[in-house]
């Protein structure tokens, strides 16, 4: 989100908790009384989202579905831009008192509509015997997909359910690897390392196209062993951050690696283009990529991101999470349902082939539509198999803010405008800044 845009955002959040003389912490639960919110649409169950295209008509297809199995409103599904954008109209529909039923988000995002009071516990309805969820269902949910949904900052409690998930992986391009005389993708960092300089040599490639963006860091960071926060202080000084701040230092100081220009998928056209050996990108880019390779469709693959200890990978975890708004009990419940009715185990799976995003489920593995995906590429389950390895990014308030310190450091690294040390230690005393200030 822009600096503006944030500040906006938090001033508006800000001035409902002044006004309404509402604690930090307060939000309201199933049929609480008196609710400061009011739904947007009371004759129907507001879904707002970011889905676009194909992806968006298959959830508007799966929301007609779930209308014809349950009685009462409808849910209605609206698309309304990218995270941020969601992020901003909620912000001034938060300060207008009317809310949509739910809506996708980052759950740092959810942080501050918690805050605002706004956001539903999700967790009467999670352990209710009728609409809630079982043990065996519990269990088939990945543990890392699961941990994004509890907000720790708030007594424990789930204020949103993983609705939308990727892995960061590495792409490579075999031929260019090929072509430096290297047969298999790096497992480490000093492999990855050593390859970029090969490709260099061979081929005169640049090694990695980056995007700086801090999801791609905090991977790296958690690749290297190392955390992001330890309640609301950064730890951005930790050998691993700088380790990996020094390691773009390096990959441009040695002219291995260009960074894009922000916003765009250039990385993706100079590898789809044999340009470039490696770029770190969702999983969820996987179809795209694989429709503009089609000319050569055993000239790439995709992998875990390199490690320090590949015997103990960690990558992060992407995508949005979808949270329950202050409204009608009739509304929360019946957007309750629509959400247990997409994580369901067969709706996972179809979602998943149909978007490029992966099932949320462990068991989704041995179903058959999914097998024969497995089997139609020796790739297409190399994202799946990450998400047992996968970790959220952190959900407090604050982190939308923190995510562009982080981008900004990254860039002046590779523009050579601060060593890799000097930006991961301006980074830590600027993102403290921000995580104090937030909570």
């Amino acid at each position: 989100m822009a600096p503006l845009g944030r500040f906006f955002c938090i001033a508006a959040l800000t001035a409902i908790l002044a006004g309404c003389g509402m604690p930090a912490r307060e939000s309201g639960g199933r049929g609480s009384s008196p609710r400061a919110f009011k739904p947007i649409d009371d004759t129907a169950v507001l879904f707002w989202d970011r889905q676009t295209l194909e992806t968006a008509d298959l959830i508007t297809q799966i929301a007609n579905e779930y209308n014809a199995r349950h009685q009462g409103l409808p849910v209605k599904v609206e698309h309304l831009g990218d995270y941020t954008d969601i992020n901003r109209k909620l912000s001034v529909s938060i300060q207008a008192r009317e809310l949509p039923a739910m809506a996708v988000g980052y759950d740092s995002m959810t942080a501050e509509y918690v805050q605002a009071g706004a956001a539903v516990p999700l967790d009467e309805y999670m352990n209710d015997p009728e609409i809630g969820l079982t043990e065996a269902d519990r269990a088939d949910f990945f543990p890392g997909v699961l941990t994004t949904s509890t907000n720790t900052a708030f007594g424990g409690l789930t204020y949103s359910f993983p609705f939308t998930k990727s892995v960061l992986v590495m792409y490579f391009n075999k031929q260019l690897l090929k072509s430096a005389g290297i047969d298999a993708p790096p497992k480490t960092w000093n492999e990855f390392l050593k390859q970029c300089r090969h490709v260099k040599e061979k081929t005169g490639q640049f090694g990695y196209a980056v995007d700086v963006d801090c999801s791609t860091i905090d991977g790296m960071i958690y690749s290297r062993g190392g955390e992001l926060v330890r309640g609301a202080e950064s730890l951005f000084d930790q050998p691993a951050s700088i380790a990996v701040f020094e390691f773009l230092e390096t990959l441009a100081r040695e002219k291995l690696a260009f960074q894009i220009q922000p916003g765009t998928f250039d990385d993706r056209d100079e590898f789809t283009q044999d340009r470039v050996a490696f770029f770190f990108r969702t999983s969820s880019l996987r179809p795209y990529v694989a429709a503009m390779m089609a000319q050569e469709p055993d000239g790439w693959g995709i992998a875990m991101i390199p490690q320090s200890n590949p015997h103990a990978p960690v990558t992060v975890l992407y995508g949005g999470n979808i949270g329950i708004f202050q409204s009608t009990p009739e509304q929360q419940r019946i957007a309750w349902g629509f959400i247990k009715y997409f994580t369901s185990a067969e709706v996972s799976v179809r979602w998943a082939l149909g978007s490029g995003y992966l099932p949320l489920r462990k068991s989704a593995a041995d179903h058959p539509e999914m097998q024969a995906f497995f089997n139609q590429w020796e790739y297409n389950r190399a994202a799946y198999d990450c998400l047992p390895y996968a970790r959220p990014e952190p959900s407090i308030a604050g982190w939308q803010e923190v995510r562009t310190l982080v981008e900004r450091a990254g860039s002046q690294v590779m523009s050579g405008l601060k060593t890799g040390g000097q930006a991961a230690m301006d980074l830590k005393q600027e993102a403290n800044r921000v995580l104090a200030a937030a909570q």
